[in-house]
């Protein structure tokens, strides 16, 4: 009985890495082709943008039938003067928003440095504070009561005032949230993306 299970499941294994080696060839054969279509594709998209941003810049031109009456040559002359003034004053617009939009992200760059160089500074508070217990400890003849008002010993309390958190490690923690701060700044909100 056992060895049938064995046979079956032997069987089993070898139609699907059978089936395996197949579609694994399959695919081989399907990606040249898929990489024609998509480039074939890809070149047809881009000639239909292309005469789509094309049409979109400009209309079309009427026919010499119809430009042939004054009054219609008129209006359109017009017409055209009016688009291509909106095109002028949206141009300008953008031009405008993009001016706001380096000045916005250079007060933005320069809040995100004072904010991290204060971190840095406080950490560097607290380092020193530490320090400066650790050497007041060493030295004194009292060590056990510098010991007690060392900043060096952890202190958490959680009132209805609020969380007090006095810490050694307290100057890290500043440091650490400082850089994170810095680096998500760098990642999210700084990274220039081409709009063109």
């Amino acid at each position: 009985m056992k060895t049938g299970r064995m046979r079956a499941i032997a069987g089993f294994v070898l139609c699907l890495a059978a089936g395996a080696m197949l579609s694994a060839q399959g695919e081989t054969e399907q990606t040249a082709m898929d990489k024609a279509i998509a480039k074939a594709t890809a070149t047809t998209a881009g000639t239909a943008d292309r005469a789509a941003e094309q049409k979109i810049a400009l209309p079309e031109t009427p026919d010499d039938v119809i430009l042939g009456d004054a009054a219609t040559k008129q209006k359109y002359l017009e017409a055209m003067q009016r688009y291509y003034e909106y095109r002028a004053s949206g141009y300008a617009y953008r031009s405008r928003v993009f001016e706001w939009q380096l000045l916005s992200s250079r007060v933005i760059f320069l809040v995100v440095l004072a904010l991290v160089g204060a971190g840095m500074y406080f950490a560097a508070v607290q380092f020193h504070a530490a320090l400066v217990g650790v050497r007041a400890a060493k030295t004194g003849a009292g060590a056990q009561a510098a010991v007690t008002a060392l900043p060096l010993a952890t202190q958490f309390e959680v009132s209805a005032k609020g969380v007090v958190v006095n810490s050694s490690v307290l100057g890290i923690v500043i440091l650490a949230l400082s850089l994170a701060f810095f680096y998500l700044y760098l990642v999210y909100v700084y990274p220039i993306v081409n709009v063109f």
